[in-house]
């Protein structure tokens, strides 16, 4: 359990440290307590749609391939950790949308399409988990939600954390993808598969 608390964790932040940085740029612009409670609805309903895509693509994929095969989609973060490490920062300039159904939808969209990479880290992660392992998942994913809306509301008026909190993300995001990938790829046993193969 505690193996899946901490993986849960660190999937969950290092897919989620841009976010961190969107919803300090939302509650920046946010001046009441609805348009706060929009911002955090549209953050649990964008990170629920990204999960429900991957959870549906690791169950037809658990089912489908053999497990040293569901390894090879640790690739995946890889190659978006070197893609990351690439490509330039680039400054992102969201803005709130006027009245509370606009703001939810604005926050809810700008989390899918963020969150586009996490399609690549969730569904070859989910596909190693059972079903206890999974509802454990959900709920620290649920509570670090929570976490990161209050941060990010207190973060919201503090440029410099902001500044640096951009910085640090460039570098953490790659390494953890990268190291997750290779976890993937280790605990599905693709490594030991792929060096029998060579090996024929």
């Amino acid at each position: 359990m505690q193996s899946v608390l901490l993986s849960a964790i660190v999937v969950f932040v290092s897919t989620s440290i841009d976010d961190l940085v969107l919803l300090i740029l939302f509650h920046s612009q946010a001046r009441t307590r609805a348009q706060r409670l929009s911002i955090l609805a549209g953050q649990i309903g964008g990170i629920g749609i990204l999960v429900g895509i991957s959870l549906l693509g690791s169950y037809l994929a658990s089912r489908m391939l053999e497990g040293w095969v569901i390894g090879l989609l640790g690739f995946i973060p890889i190659a978006l950790g070197i893609k990351a490490m690439m490509s330039k920062d680039e400054e992102k300039n969201e803005s709130v949308g006027e009245g509370r159904k606009g703001l939810l939808a604005t926050v809810t969209l700008v989390t899918i399409a963020s969150g586009g990479d996490n399609l690549g880290i969730y569904i070859p992660w989910f596909a190693t988990l059972d079903e206890s392992s999974l509802l454990i998942t959900m709920l620290v994913f649920l509570v670090l939600i929570l976490l990161f809306w209050a941060l990010g509301y207190l973060l919201a008026n503090q440029s410099h954390i902001k500044n640096l909190l951009s910085r640090f993300s460039a570098v953490l995001v790659p390494v953890v993808f990268l190291l997750l990938g290779l976890v993937i790829l280790s605990e599905n046993g693709t490594f030991a598969k792929l060096a029998s193969l060579s090996g024929q």
